[in-house]
């Protein structure tokens, strides 16, 4: 019994021990980002709120500067696009290739609206639109200067031209291949986009800030999204505003029958008001007498629950209580058992060490006095 209860403990003691460790191990230490990479994030983002609303401004530059139902039509496509793709470049999660992909679209779009396909897009207002995508390029460039030594910048500029001119745009859709995969195909699948995710703290303002960044367009990009859907179906702006007149006249319409049956109106107002307060009435009471069951419950499972923690606990300071006097019981009759055991192999020591010597000499007188045969 005494043995069963002494290997219990240490089992306890074991297990606790275990757990400890377990919990230990499973935490991994939060490495931060590196001050250039958190430099990065934070101004790749705010590129591209800028992006965004230099592209915004010089289109509706365009649509209100030109007629043409055409050049109208592509300052919409050219908004939703840029848009688009620059908060996607932005978002990316490895900052270095936010940057990287933020600057090769804004050369691509440079290229595209200057000699591509799209030199012809806004047509007398093309060279305004050339002059917003060359000054985004020049922005993200000279930002990439200054994250990086020029050893880098020269690597990142040669990357971003060769990917710039190996996939130019095609239409206003800016359709791209993902630069992620090229860059980790050209520098190998070893190569490390990301020395860290960074810390908690950065991980959560990284989030609100693409939050921000997505909120802060989402709904001018649902408004021309919406704009463009009208056009495309064949809605000019003049019809617009003849269906919006229309809609008005019809409202206008049933007011006036409305106001012509005055009794009638007034009769259906006071009975679905009547109903309403009936049925309102009954809710409240129903909500009034399940609150008070509620609360009458709760307190009485509240008060059984006290009184069997109170009761659980008595019992285990009572087995507490025992249990230290077992220990202590046996702990003494241990040390009494010991006690003895060593004070009596003290006495034969002391018998054998103390008797030898006189032994010794006896059988040595014996040996000497004896007569020789």
């Amino acid at each position: 019994m005494k043995r069963t209860f002494t290997y219990s403990m240490l089992a306890v003691a074991l297990l606790a021990g275990t757990a400890s460790c377990s919990l230990v191990s499973l935490k991994s230490p939060e490495k931060p980002l590196s001050t250039r990479d958190l430099n990065a994030r934070i101004l790749t983002h705010e590129y591209s709120a800028h992006f965004i609303t230099a592209v915004e401004q010089s289109a509706d530059q365009i649509y209100a500067a030109s007629s043409d139902a055409q050049v109208r039509h592509n300052t919409l496509r050219w908004k939703i696009a840029a848009a688009d793709r620059s908060e996607r470049a932005a978002s990316q999660i490895a900052p270095m290739m936010a940057l990287l992909d933020s600057w090769a679209l804004a050369l691509q779009m440079q290229q595209y609206l200057a000699e591509g396909d799209g030199d012809r897009l806004f047509g007398s207002e093309q060279s305004l639109a050339v002059g917003t995508a060359s000054d985004l390029a020049a922005e993200i460039q000279a930002l990439a200067t200054k994250l990086s030594d020029s050893k880098e910048f020269e690597q990142y500029r040669q990357f971003v031209d060769d990917y710039a001119r190996e996939n130019p745009f095609k239409s206003l859709d800016f359709a791209r291949p993902s630069i992620v995969d090229l860059w980790a195909d050209k520098n190998g699948a070893k190569t490390a986009l990301v020395d860290s995710l960074g810390t908690v703290p950065e991980a959560l303002a990284d989030a609100g800030d693409l939050l921000r960044m997505y909120g802060g367009s989402a709904s001018s990009q649902m408004l021309w999204k919406a704009q463009l859907a009208a056009q495309d179906a064949g809605l000019g702006g003049n019809e617009v505003q003849t269906s919006l007149r229309d809609l008005e006249r019809r409202v206008a319409q049933l007011s006036d029958v409305a106001s012509g049956m005055p009794g009638r109106v007034q009769g259906m107002v006071d009975v679905a008001s009547d109903r309403f307060n009936s049925s309102w009435g009954e809710l409240l009471h129903t909500l009034h007498s399940e609150s008070g069951t509620l609360t009458t419950s709760l307190r009485i499972e509240r008060a059984a629950a006290v009184e069997a923690v109170d009761k659980e606990r008595a019992a285990v300071a009572l087995d507490a209580s025992h249990i230290a006097e077992q220990v202590i019981n046996q702990a003494g009759e241990q040390l009494r058992q010991a006690l003895r055991e060593a004070l009596l192999l003290v006495i034969v020591l002391t018998i054998i060490v103390l008797g030898l010597p006189f032994a010794a000499g006896y059988l040595l007188g014996r040996a000497r006095r004896r007569p020789p045969s």
